[in-house]
């Protein structure tokens, strides 16, 4: 299982990189799914994939918009056909029954709590021999 970690400096760098995330899914027409920690954060990922990029927006569906569309927002912790890549947007590490070919996380360094997070998730995706690359 493959992981790559986004060094995040100051929360608003994730918005950042979750826009690049599904801008790359789209083009490389890769099945994205957004695990969310809570609704709210389905919320506001759902507004701001309909407003992104400025002249469009990108495909999406929700639990409550269930459509067959290359991204999809969601709350539960197992994959959904045909998602392969999993973007993971929860402060604890996934569960051990997940199994995933590609996932994309935060080395989240924004505050002090955040970045214990991450170091925890990291050393969680160690453990479980997934292959990790960092990026910037």
């Amino acid at each position: 299982m493959n992981v790559t970690l986004f060094s995040i400096e100051k929360k608003s760098d994730a918005t950042q990189k979750i826009v690049a995330i599904c801008k790359k899914a789209i083009e490389k027409k890769i099945f994205l799914q957004i695990i969310c920690p809570q609704e709210k954060t389905v919320a506001f990922l759902d507004n701001l994939l309909w407003q992104t990029p400025l002249d469009g927006f990108y495909p999406h569906a929700t639990e409550k918009e269930l459509t067959f569309e290359p991204i999809y927002l969601t709350l539960k912790t197992e994959i959904q056909k045909p998602f392969t890549h999993i973007l993971w947007l929860n402060q604890t590490p996934p569960p051990t029954s997940l199994k995933w070919i590609h996932l994309y996380d935060f080395d989240d360094k924004s505050s002090p709590e955040s970045a214990k997070k991450s170091l925890e998730r990291y050393h969680f995706y160690k453990e479980n021999g997934c292959k990790i690359s960092l990026l910037g």
